[in-house]
């Protein structure tokens, strides 16, 4: 048995809400720390949210984050 779970998910909807994908997942990440208070050390991630300001957030919040890179992106 795993010991995954789903503790968030959004229906994408820049119509209805104006927030695009990374603003969800800025979301999502935030309620975690700041209002479930759930304890984590890692992000795991599509390479779809690898972008600067995703992986920042993650890194200022003191967590490790895994996730592909697409061709794309710039590497340091």
């Amino acid at each position: 048995m795993s010991n995954a779970r789903i503790i968030d998910y959004r229906i994408y909807d820049l119509d209805g809400d104006k927030k695009t994908k990374i603003d969800n997942v800025e979301e999502m990440i935030l309620s975690v720390v700041n209002k479930k208070k759930l304890p984590f050390q890692t992000v795991l991630m599509d390479s779809w949210y690898a972008t600067k300001r995703v992986m920042a957030l993650v890194d200022n919040l003191g967590k490790i984050y895994y996730c592909p890179l697409k061709i794309n992106r710039a590497r340091r």
